[in-house]
C-alpha cells in the first residue's frame, strides 16, 4: 500500500456544505462522461474518485446526493477497479456505504434496493432506478453488476438486508404523488423477487402504512399486499400469520379514512381469493401443509363493500391501481352488487335529466348550472356527468361564467369523464364572454379581489393557480388557455403605450423613442422566459415507472406535459431567440429530455450547444453535455453529428488537464 493511500485511509474527514456541493457538481461531470461520452477514466482518476468518495458526507440534501452520486459512479464505471489498490479502497467505501442502509432515510432506502436486485439477479433494473434518482443517464453492464454482486454479498448478506427491512419506519402522507425511493418500494421489491422473503414484522408494519396513506392509492402499495397474501399462500409463508383478525377490524372502521378502507378491504378480499385456490388445490394432494387462516365472515359488510365500490368508482383517478382487480374481486365475491336494477335506475335518471333539459319552459341555465355544480360538490359524479353533457347539447347566447368558473376546484376531484365534458363547457362560456370567463376563473382560483388590470399588468400571477389544480389536465389547459390571452391583451396594451411618431430630424426625441423601444422588447423577453420556466415545472419526468404515480396520475402527468410542450412549441416560433435564452438560463437536467422529445422547435439548440462550454459555470457546461446528448439522439442529423464532435474535443481536454489533487486534500 502506497503513503498515499495510507494517509487517505487514517485521514477521512468530513466534508463542508461548501465542499460537497463541489464535490456533487464533479461527481455529476464524470457520470455524463463515463456514461453519456462513454469514456473509460485513467488509474490515476480511478484512485483520485475513490479518494474523494471515501470521505463523509455531511447531512442534508447535498450529503444524500453525494452517496446516490457515489453509487450511481460505482454501478456503471468498470474502470473504478483498475487496480489491487483502488480495489482496496472500494471496499472500504463499500463498508461505510452499506452502514447508511441501516439508517433509514431516502439513501439508505436506495441502497438496500440496489442489493435487493443484486442478490435477484435482476441487473437490468438497477440502472433506469438510478437514473431516477439523480436525474442522470446511468448505465450498468451485466457483467459488471455481477462482479459488485461478489464483493457486495461478502460485507453484506441478504439476510442482513432483510434484517435492515425489519425496523424501517412508515412513510407518513404516503400517496402516489410521493416520488423517490421509499420503504414500501424495499419491501415490495424483496417480497416480489424470484426468491421472495419477508420481514418479521410486515404485517404489524402494513396496517400502520395503511392508516398513513391517502389519495391517489400509490401502485406499488397494491403490489406489495398482492405480493404479501401470495407470499402467505405459499409453502414458506404458511408458518406465518397475516393482519390479524382484530387489526383488520380496526382498519375497516369508518373512522378511517377511505384509502385506508380501500386497501384493507382488497388485502381481505385477496386472502379470501388465495385461501379458495389454495383449498382446490390441496384437495387432491394428501398430506398437505396445514392452511392458512381463515377471517371472520363479519368482516364482510354488504354495506361496507357497495360503499367501497362507489367510491372508488367515483374517483377512479385515484384508485386505477386498485380498481381493476378489486372490481373483479368483489363482482367475484358480491356478485348482487351488479344488480340489473341498478343500471335501469341510472338511466331512468339519465333519460329524466335530458326531458327536463329539452323542455324550455322548465329549463333555466342559471338555476341548472347551480344544480351542476351541487352534484360537483356532492361528489356525484354520474349525475354530473349526464347534467354537463346535457348543457353542452343546448344552444345559449349567454352562460352565467361566475357559476362555471366556481365548478372548476370541484371539477379536478372527479373522474376523466367529468373533466373531459366540463372543459368544454368552460370553452364554450369562454367563447360566448372571453374576458370576464377568464378573469372570474382568475378570481375563484386565485384571489376574489383581482381585477382586469393586475392580470393585463402582471400575466405571471396567473401560476398562483393552486397545485391540486394544475396537477389535473382539466386546471393546465384552463392555465394555458387564459395565459394566451392575456399575454395578448398584455401585447396589445404595451403597443398602446408607444410613444407619439416624431419627425425623424430630432434626435433627442428619436433617442428616447429608441430606448423607449429597447425597453418594452427586455420586458417582453424577460417575461417570455419566465413563463417558460414556471410552465416546465408543470411537466413530469418521462420516465415515470411503475414505483412512482398511479396509470391514471401518470395519465395527467404525461397529458399536462404534452399540452405544455405544445404551448411551447408555438411560444419559441412565435418568439425569435427564446429557446436560445432558455437554454442558456438552463433548467432542471431531468426536464432536458422530455423537452427536447415534446417541443419540435428546439432543433436549433444544436447550433448554440458548444458556444455554452465556454462559460465558467459547472452546472451550465454539464447542461449542455446533457442537452447535446439528448438531441443527438433525437435529430440524428450532420449539424449535430458536428456539434457532439466538438463537444467530446472538450470533453478529452478537460479531462486531460483536470485535476483532482485539490479536492482529494479535502
Amino acid at each position: 500500500m502506497t503513503k498515499a493511500s495510507k494517509k487517505t485511509e487514517n485521514s477521512v474527514k468530513t466534508l463542508t456544505q461548501i465542499q460537497v456541493i463541489k464535490v456533487n457538481h464533479l461527481l455529476i461531470l464524470y457520470l455524463n462522461i463515463v456514461n453519456t461520452c462513454r469514456l473509460s477514466l485513467q488509474p490515476r482518476e480511478s484512485r483520485e474518485l475513490v479518494s474523494i468518495m471515501l470521505h463523509k458526507p455531511p447531512a442534508g440534501e447535498e450529503g444524500d446526493l453525494f452517496i446516490k452520486l457515489s453509487l450511481s459512479l460505482y454501478m456503471s464505471c468498470t474502470s473504478l477497479n483498475s487496480n489491487i489498490e483502488v480495489g482496496n479502497m472500494i471496499r472500504r467505501w463499500l463498508t461505510e456505504l452499506l452502514n447508511y442502509s441501516y439508517e433509514g432515510g431516502r439513501k439508505g432506502e436506495l441502497i438496500l434496493l440496489t442489493g435487493m436486485h443484486l442478490y435477484s439477479g435482476t441487473y437490468e433494473m438497477i440502472g433506469p432506478i438510478l437514473s431516477q434518482t439523480t436525474g442522470l443517464k446511468v448505465n450498468v453492464s451485466a457483467g459488471h453488476a455481477a462482479t459488485i454482486q461478489t464483493l457486495w454479498s461478502q460485507i453484506q448478506s441478504e439476510d442482513q438486508i432483510v434484517s435492515a427491512l425489519t425496523n424501517v419506519p412508515v412513510t407518513p402522507g404516503l400517496s402516489g404523488l410521493v416520488t423517490g425511493y421509499l420503504p414500501v418500494h424495499c419491501i415490495s421489491q424483496l417480497i416480489n423477487s424470484r426468491a421472495p422473503a419477508c420481514p418479521p414484522n410486515l404485517f404489524t408494519w402494513l396496517p400502520q402504512q395503511l392508516r398513513e396513506t391517502e389519495e391517489p392509492i400509490p401502485a406499488v402499495l397494491c403490489e406489495l399486499i398482492s405480493g404479501s397474501v401470495n407470499f402467505l399462500m405459499s409453502n414458506k409463508g404458511r408458518t406465518m400469520s397475516g393482519i390479524s383478525e382484530t387489526e383488520l377490524s380496526s382498519l375497516l372502521s369508518p373512522s378511517n379514512n377511505m384509502p385506508c378502507r380501500v386497501l384493507a378491504f382488497y388485502y381481505l378480499l385477496l386472502y379470501r381469493k388465495g385461501l379458495s385456490d389454495l383449498k382446490q388445490k390441496t384437495e387432491a394432494q394428501r398430506g398437505a401443509a396445514p392452511l392458512p387462516h381463515e377471517y371472520s365472515v363479519s368482516l364482510l359488510g354488504d354495506d361496507s363493500a357497495k360503499t367501497l365500490l362507489l367510491h372508488t368508482r367515483n374517483n377512479m383517478q385515484h384508485y386505477s391501481a386498485v380498481y381493476p382487480t378489486f372490481l373483479k374481486l368483489l363482482v367475484s365475491q358480491f356478485p348482487f352488487l351488479c344488480d340489473p336494477q341498478e343500471l335501469l335506475a341510472e338511466d331512468e335518471a339519465k333519460a329524466h335529466i335530458s326531458k327536463l333539459g329539452k323542455n324550455s319552459d322548465l329549463f333555466d341555465v342559471r338555476e341548472y348550472l347551480q344544480q351542476i355544480l351541487e352534484s360537483l360538490e356532492r361528489g356525484d359524479e354520474s349525475r354530473s356527468y349526464y347534467m354537463i353533457r346535457n348543457m353542452l347539447k343546448r344552444h345559449h347566447e349567454f352562460i352565467p361564467s361566475e357559476i362555471v368558473t366556481q365548478c372548476v376546484p370541484h371539477v379536478v376531484k372527479h373522474g376523466f369523464r367529468v373533466q373531459g365534458s366540463f372543459i368544454l363547457l368552460w370553452e364554450k362560456s369562454a367563447a360566448l364572454n372571453p374576458q370576464q370567463t377568464w378573469l372570474n376563473t382568475a378570481k375563484t382560483l386565485i384571489n376574489p379581489k383581482l381585477t382586469e388590470d393586475d392580470l393585463w399588468a402582471n400575466p405571471l400571477q396567473l401560476f398562483q393557480i393552486p397545485d391540486e389544480i394544475t396537477r389535473s389536465s382539466v386546471g393546465v389547459k384552463i392555465l394555458l388557455h387564459i395565459l394566451k390571452g392575456y399575454l395578448s391583451l398584455c401585447r396589445a396594451r404595451l403597443a398602446e403605450s408607444d410613444p407619439p411618431q416624431t419627425i425623424k430630424t430630432d434626435p433627442p426625441q428619436a433617442n428616447k423613442s429608441k430606448e423607449h423601444e429597447d425597453n418594452k422588447a427586455l420586458y417582453i423577453t424577460l417575461q417570455n422566459s419566465a413563463i417558460v420556466q414556471l410552465l416546465l415545472d408543470l411537466t413530469s419526468s418521462p420516465s415515470t415507472q411503475h414505483t412512482g404515480p398511479t396509470a391514471i396520475e401518470s395519465n395527467h402527468c404525461y397529458e399536462n406535459s404534452a399540452l405544455v410542450y405544445n404551448f411551447l412549441h408555438d411560444f419559441f416560433i412565435n418568439n425569435d431567440g427564446l429557446s436560445k435564452l432558455v437554454c442558456w438560463q438552463t433548467f432542471k437536467l431531468s426536464q432536458i429530455e422530455g423537452v427536447v422529445n415534446g417541443v419540435p422547435s428546439l432543433h436549433v439548440a444544436c447550433k448554440f450547444t458548444t458556444n455554452m462550454l465556454q462559460q465558467s459555470s459547472l452546472q451550465k457546461q454539464l447542461f449542455a453535455v446533457c442537452l447535446l446528448s439528448h438531441l443527438a439522439v433525437q435529430y440524428p442529423i450532420q449539424q449535430t453529428l458536428q456539434a457532439c464532435n466538438e463537444m467530446l474535443q472538450w470533453a478529452i481536454s478537460q479531462t486531460s488537464q483536470l485535476s483532482l489533487c485539490g479536492l482529494c486534500c479535502l
